[in-house]
């Protein structure tokens, strides 16, 4: 048997994700695709746009054999930790024999050659980006240049938004001592940004940017009924987002949606400041502090705050763990020397015909796995307890507004197709 990791967000399930699936799972010839998945929040620092059971359902219908939660200290945070905690989990597994991705260079020896000088973290490579950073280059572009002096890759594969994060994927392997191979696919159609929906093989955001400019100028009716979805995401997704955009009275969620919460919690932490709160530094905390009368709403504040030197992505998260009451020290527990990162495999959905896979799973397993929440008090350490409890937290947040009116992340049952 042969068992393929994929790490996603599904943030919606779209064409490029079900040709990645089928892709990969030829390319290696596995048997069963495991996904783990971000759960209601994602790395942009954003809720997700469905929750993470619809997003569930949506890639079982597609593919995926088995849906396993990424922690929402891992889904919210940094390429590293983001790429560090899932490839934890599909280690953990026992049974994964390859990580795949799509990459805009699938260039798996260059990624594999930069991955191992992030890893080791050599004074040159740090030397170098403080001096570009000195010169006035923004911190990413100087980690590009950076790298590419030592390497002596073309910088641009240092930018390109898939290959860094499969460059974070290996370097999570190699950090982890993993026999886990990475395999990439060519990333086809839209690129990672594209904000427009063209074609059949748009991005995430662009579907997205289209789904939520519903509440300016569609209806939940006119989306649904909208080629833009239709030509974009495979029948069985459709068939879900239609039936949830023209059945829910609240289903599509946006950063927005959060904001008179996060500025409750921007208030009541402003004396003290805000940089207990992971990604928040002492110039951003002060930054936020002296904002703070201009605030009316999220995306608004984000953009108010943006400069130079701190990208959108980053005060996003930060905002997001404020928000969250995600900390800096907790974080630091979790993820350890990111060598070794508190792990436990949360099952969200299945197909009923990867009973083998589950089998494996049971016989090769070095983490908790978690079929039902109510047993994790059981079979989890204290530290594992910690990092779900904050999880389940999030998620509750998230259904709060989304307006459900049963907020119990207990209640959830596992998916279950076949």
């Amino acid at each position: 048997m042969k068992v393929l990791g994929i790490i996603a967000e599904y943030n919606p399930f779209h064409n490029g994700h079900e040709y990645a699936i089928q892709k990969l799972k030829k390319k290696t010839g596995s048997d069963y695709v495991v996904i783990v998945m971000s759960g209601d929040y994602t790395q942009r620092g954003c809720p997700a746009i469905f929750d993470k059971m619809l997003r569930t359902k949506m890639a079982l219908s597609c593919g995926a054999d088995l849906v396993l939660e990424l922690p929402v200290y891992y889904s919210t945070g940094s390429a590293e930790y983001f790429a560090g905690g899932a490839v934890s989990i599909l280690n953990g597994l026992g049974c994964v024999d390859f990580l795949g991705f799509g990459s805009e260079s699938d260039d798996i020896e260059g990624m594999s050659k930069v991955a191992k000088i992030l890893a080791n973290e050599p004074a040159e490579l740090s030397d170098k980006i403080k001096e570009y950073v000195k010169a006035g280059e923004s911190y990413a572009a100087a980690r590009s240049k950076a790298l590419s002096e030592i390497t002596g890759l073309d910088g641009d594969s240092f930018s390109m938004p898939n290959d860094i994060l499969g460059t974070e994927y290996i370097k999570a392997l190699f950090l982890q001592n993993s026999s886990i191979t990475p395999v990439s696919i060519k990333r086809e159609g839209a690129g990672y940004h594209d904000s427009v929906a063209e074609g059949t093989l748009s991005s995430a955001e662009s579907i997205r940017a289209f789904l939520e400019g519903k509440d300016y100028y569609l209806s939940s009716d006119e989306v649904a009924d909208s080629p833009v979805l239709s030509q974009n995401v495979p029948g069985e997704v459709y068939s879900i987002i239609e039936d949830c955009l023209k059945n829910s009275n609240k289903s599509i969620m946006t950063i927005d949606d959060f904001s008179k919460l996060l500025h409750y919690k921007l208030i009541m932490h402003k004396n003290e400041g805000y940089t207990a709160f992971a990604d928040v530094s002492s110039d951003l905390s002060d930054k936020i502090v002296a904002n703070l009368r201009s605030y009316r709403k999220i995306s608004d504040f984000t953009m108010l705050l943006k400069s130079k030197d701190i990208a959108y992505t980053r005060i996003s998260r930060a905002l997001l763990h404020i928000l969250l009451d995600i900390k800096a020290e907790n974080l630091a527990e979790y993820a350890g020397d990111k060598t070794s990162f508190t792990s436990y495999a949360r099952i969200l959905g299945l197909n009923k015909n990867a009973s083998p896979l589950l089998k494996k799973i049971q016989e090769c397993f070095r983490i908790p796995v978690i079929s039902r929440l109510a047993d994790s008090v059981k079979i989890l350490d204290d530290m594992q307890l910690r990092l779900l409890n904050e999880t389940v937290r999030a998620s509750n947040v998230y259904d709060l507004i989304l307006g459900k009116t049963d907020i119990n992340e207990y209640s959830k049952s596992v998916i279950t197709l076949q």
